[in-house]
């Protein structure tokens, strides 16, 4: 049995609503700022770091984190790992949430990366960004924003 990827995703928060990003791989398809934690990385590292990566942000507060959550990949995005890997490496991720406030102005937020995962972004509610998620994250992140919630951390 493959292993599921330690990872983390990032409530990055502003005036109550999230930052979203449209990747630029998958049509349609809108997530929070997430990327595995490196070997000799904490899941907090590892969450600044992705943020900064994906997004350039590092003036934030940090807010909390969720409990570890766990999700498969479905067969079809199976099928595209292994296409763009040449083989399976996990079965699926185990993810922390991270929930940063943004403190910074927003042009501090550049997707214009060495590795650029989002083509585009905006502020989203909660429930916006549910509606938006691409199919396979949404449990997890239902989770984390149900958990977030009775933290009145959004």
């Amino acid at each position: 049995m493959l292993p599921h990827r330690e990872c983390v995703a990032i409530f990055l928060i502003k005036d109550s609503k999230v930052f979203a990003g449209r990747r630029i791989d998958i049509k349609n398809a809108w997530q929070l700022p997430q990327g595995g934690v490196e070997k000799g990385e904490n899941y907090l590292e590892a969450a600044r770091r992705e943020l900064f990566e994906e997004t350039n942000v590092t003036t934030i507060e940090l807010l909390g984190s969720s409990s570890l959550y766990k999700y498969n990949f479905p067969p079809d995005v199976q099928q595209v790992l292994v296409r763009k890997h040449g083989r399976l490496e996990y079965i699926g991720q185990k993810i922390i949430f991270f929930a940063f406030r943004f403190l910074g102005e927003e042009k501090e937020i550049n997707l214009q990366k060495k590795m650029q995962e989002f083509a585009e972004w905006k502020w989203m509610s909660t429930e916006d960004l549910l509606k938006n998620i691409i199919y396979f994250k949404k449990t997890p992140y239902k989770q984390a924003i149900t958990e977030f919630q009775k933290l009145k951390i959004i």
